[in-house]
């Protein structure tokens, strides 16, 4: 008698584990309803161990322990499946600093890169584009090799722009980008520019900045935020 209450007592632990795990801790009339079943389940399960002898006890109990562990283990990650996807995209985003790795919903955070600057990858008409973090920029500046990438016709761009930077005076084309996706931040019909010269660098300047609700650099990471993931 006393084994079969202990069996009884170790199954329904077990149960009570679970449900706590798959539906949190309950003493609503459903829950009582589910924990019943369990007493019941439990209850089928301790007669057959029970008429069990040592040996074939021990046997059984050591094939069913690795297959609870694993699905207390899933139960976990599934519970966890937030924290853990926020882990590795922080992890991803320290060896890949340009993709960055989202904190909350609608924001961005950025690590600086070895080279001192901030750079980020939005995904720009559907083509991933590297860009250079400049606040100091008032536009948004593709470079031709970027330009060609996402399918603007170079030969038809009219340059008749200028900017004045710390390298002289700079030559640009006015274009319009379709679509600039960045997390869940999605811009349309976004003016930018395209670089005359040779330069490989794309700016993310302050056209994209004044679209966001907020931005700071904390710690050399940038936190770029958007509270409303709408289209802008």
């Amino acid at each position: 008698m006393m084994r079969f209450v202990l069996i009884f007592c170790g199954v329904m632990g077990v149960a009570a584990l679970l449900q706590e795990l798959l539906l949190g801790a309950s003493y609503e009339e459903s829950g009582l309803e589910r924990l019943g079943y369990a007493a019941g389940f439990a209850l089928l399960l301790a007669w057959w161990l029970c008429s069990l002898n040592g040996k074939d006890l021990l046997r059984v109990l050591k094939g069913m322990a690795p297959w609870l562990i694993m699905m207390i283990l899933l139960i976990l990650a599934y519970g966890w499946r937030h924290e853990m996807g926020a882990s590795l995209g922080r992890f991803q985003a320290t060896l890949l600093p340009q993709r960055g790795f989202s904190q909350v919903p609608g924001s961005l955070s950025v690590f600086k890169s070895s080279d001192g600057h901030f750079y980020v990858e939005p995904r720009i008409q559907g083509v991933l584009v590297r860009m250079l973090v400049d606040t100091g920029a008032s536009d948004i500046m593709l470079s031709r090799a970027a330009a060609k990438r996402i399918g603007l016709d170079l030969d038809q761009l009219d340059y008749t722009l200028q900017y004045r930077t710390a390298n002289g005076l700079v030559r640009a084309a006015p274009v319009i980008l379709e679509d600039l996706r960045l997390g869940d931040l999605v811009l349309r019909h976004l003016p930018a520019s395209v670089n005359a010269g040779t330069s490989d660098s794309s700016l993310l300047g302050m056209a994209f900045f004044k679209k966001l609700d907020s931005y700071d650099v904390k710690n050399d990471l940038l936190t770029l935020r958007w509270y409303n993931s709408a289209q802008r």
